[in-house]
């Protein structure tokens, strides 16, 4: 049937957003395969016998910080694998090569966004909502919203005179980050699933690909040659596209 629900999560955790809350999330769902936001070497390392899971949990967001990064849903999922039989399948693709080439300019555009106070306060309270409704919040058009007031800013600023310098460096950072690896997402997933008969499957990615994720699931359906029924996982009620 290829029941897909795609839910919006954080990296890194705080507050209600936690392993335990997204344990009891996709156990409520109950699915047979989970497709994660991990290129496969990053996924077999997390998830072989002899990986140490007392690594530092850090998202490394603005590559401000090149220690090694454990998403805390690999936690969730370790747990709840010894609990129940589900398939793990990897889907992202690895770009942090290639865009570490312009570390220096992504910490400058990254640095010069925080520098005015009402991008600030957008980014303080999407950390604060985070940490106080978690999962709900990450899943709502709430976020959605607020997401929507920050690239807002971020346009305006990088089309700046003033701030013209840092355009190049926006426009390559959201074509790798963002378009790059959602299409190659979203490819592998319709690829596992021409190949693989399932009922139900969960698909976590982070909060910040939610809105632009949504998009190219819709392009995808409109092209691809098997459909899926996909379902956005929502705070009060599951919407499907």
């Amino acid at each position: 049937m290829h029941n897909i629900i795609l839910i919006s999560t954080s990296h890194t955790e705080s507050g209600k957003c936690n392993s335990d809350e997204l344990y009891k999330i996709i156990e409520s769902i109950n699915p047979e395969v989970i497709f994660e936001e991990l290129p496969p070497h990053w996924s077999d390392m997390f998830y072989s016998d002899s990986f140490d899971m007392r690594y530092s949990v850090y998202c490394d967001r603005n590559l401000s910080d090149r220690r090694l990064v454990v998403p805390f849903e690999v936690k969730c999922i370790k747990k709840y694998k010894q609990n129940y039989n589900i398939k793990i399948f990897p889907v992202d693709i690895d770009v942090s090569q290639k865009l570490s080439k312009y570390q220096d300019e992504i910490l400058f555009m990254n640095f010069t966004f925080m520098k005015y106070d009402d991008y600030k306060k957008l980014d303080n309270e999407q950390d604060s909502l985070i940490a106080q409704e978690g999962f709900y919040y990450l899943n709502s058009d709430k976020f959605l919203d607020l997401l929507e007031e920050k690239e807002i800013i971020e346009k305006n600023i990088v089309e700046s005179k003033i701030h013209k310098d840092i355009f190049h460096t926006y426009k390559l950072f959201r074509a790798e980050h963002y378009d790059n690896r959602e299409n190659a997402m979203l490819q592998n997933i319709y690829n596992y699933s021409k190949e693989n008969q399932y009922n139900q499957a969960v698909f976590l990615i982070g909060a910040g690909h939610r809105k632009s994720i949504m998009q190219k699931i819709l392009e995808h359906e409109k092209t691809s040659e098997i459909k899926l029924n996909w379902t956005i996982y929502g705070s009060k009620q599951k919407t499907s596209l």
